[in-house]
């Protein structure tokens, strides 16, 4: 993916460097985020704990013991997928390296385009992960990261809701809304058989469970429900509430029950946050050192360089004749003759055709050999007496 910060303009990368960045920047620390998440965690807990020690026992001995046990199975059930859905990774995409943006010019458009089934589905330009978003994906404003299939942010549970943490948001919805009914159920049956001393502790205590359920019971519910048809129709909430399938046209969609079995049964996607890098280390060896010889290289070397003797040879003698040999100085080169002494060698065409021999005429070159006579010996002492 294409990698790069934005320009004032908003118009996609431009070239000003930025430091390397694998995992998201840390952010500051921001307590009134973690209000929404406590208060939940609390009223969670803390009145099912009140149920569980003031109505649960009247309830098993009167009717069942099936009774406590079904809503400690819901409980755990609950705080399980609540726990999934608020530690678990949404599926948050790295932000592209340094190194990625410099292939990108500053005129590169806003958005791109892709297919999907026939229809074109926008990438638009993200300025702060530098990087175009794949479809689906959207950056959280609170989070300060791009989301794969961005649904929200809940601050219910103090973490967005994507693709990887989906399933359990929704099981936890659908989870705490029937433990939110079986703890008004039962708490409504033990006060009807408790009427008459409804001024006890135990009546009490249970009255105040109910408030708190009826309380959280209607946008519990309706939450539910609004993501139940999400899940039928195979989009998301920001889809839905940025209308962007208004017409009707979703090439995401599977049909109803497709849909939801990709919800509940689908495989876990990967996380692309943490994942180790492959280094590969590469031994380099300097041109100075030598490596260390087979036998089978040894003998093929002494073959090779033409020397003479047993193939049994040491490695130990091969190796100090071979350090001998690059210890010894090579010969100097050869200086050239000057065939005429007092003249200099400036030009090299002067100094070819100074070294070259005059070539011999060609009637002199098969001229008979004239071997001298007793008349030509006299006649030398002759003129030397002169």
């Amino acid at each position: 993916m294409p990698g790069g910060s934005s320009k004032s303009g908003g118009r996609g990368p431009s070239s000003s460097p930025l430091p390397h960045a694998v995992v998201p920047p840390s952010r500051p620390l921001r307590p009134s985020r973690y209000v929404p998440v406590s208060a939940a965690t609390f009223f969670l807990v803390g009145s099912t704990t009140l149920f569980f020690c003031f109505t649960c026992p009247w309830l098993s001995e009167r009717f069942s013991v099936a009774v406590p046990i079904y809503n400690g199975v819901i409980f755990l059930f609950v705080l399980a997928n609540f726990c999934m859905a608020t530690f678990m990774d949404p599926g948050i995409f790295p932000r592209a390296e340094e190194d990625e943006d410099k292939e990108d010019d500053f005129r590169a458009p806003l958005y791109k385009t892709v297919e999907i089934r026939g229809i074109q589905v926008r990438m638009k330009w993200c300025s702060t992960c530098r990087f175009y978003r794949p479809p689906r994906c959207s950056h959280c404003s609170v989070c300060d990261n791009c989301v794969e299939d961005f649904d929200h942010h809940c601050p219910w549970v103090n973490n967005c809701i994507g693709r990887r943490n989906y399933r359990y948001f929704f099981l936890f919805l659908l989870s705490l809304t029937a433990h939110i009914m079986a703890v008004f159920g039962f708490g409504l049956l033990f006060i009807l058989y408790h009427r008459q001393n409804i001024d006890r502790l135990h009546a009490i205590v249970t009255l105040a469970v109910m408030c708190v359920a009826g309380l959280f019971f209607i946008p519990v519910a309706g939450l539910t429900g609004f993501h139940i048809v999400l899940v039928a129709r195979g989009r998301t909430t920001n889809e839905q509430v940025t209308g962007k399938f208004r017409g009707g046209v979703n090439p995401f969609t599977n049909g109803c029950w497709k849909n939801v079995s990709h919800v509940l049964c689908s495989s876990q996607a990967p996380r692309y946050l943490g994942r180790k890098k492959c280094v590969q280390s590469v031994c380099v060896q300097p041109p100075f050192l030598r490596p260390q010889l087979t036998e089978a290289q040894l003998a093929a070397k002494i073959l090779d360089n033409g020397i003479q003797g047993d193939l049994h040879r040491s490695r130990s003698s091969l190796e100090m004749m071979e350090s001998q040999s690059c210890d010894a100085e090579p010969p100097p080169p050869p200086k050239p003759e000057l065939r005429y002494p007092g003249i200099t060698r400036g030009n090299t065409e002067e100094c070819s055709l100074l070294n070259k021999a005059p070539p011999t005429p060609t009637m002199y070159k098969y001229r008979p050999t004239y071997s001298p006579g007793k008349n030509h010996t006299a006649l030398t002492h002759a003129y030397a007496n002169q």
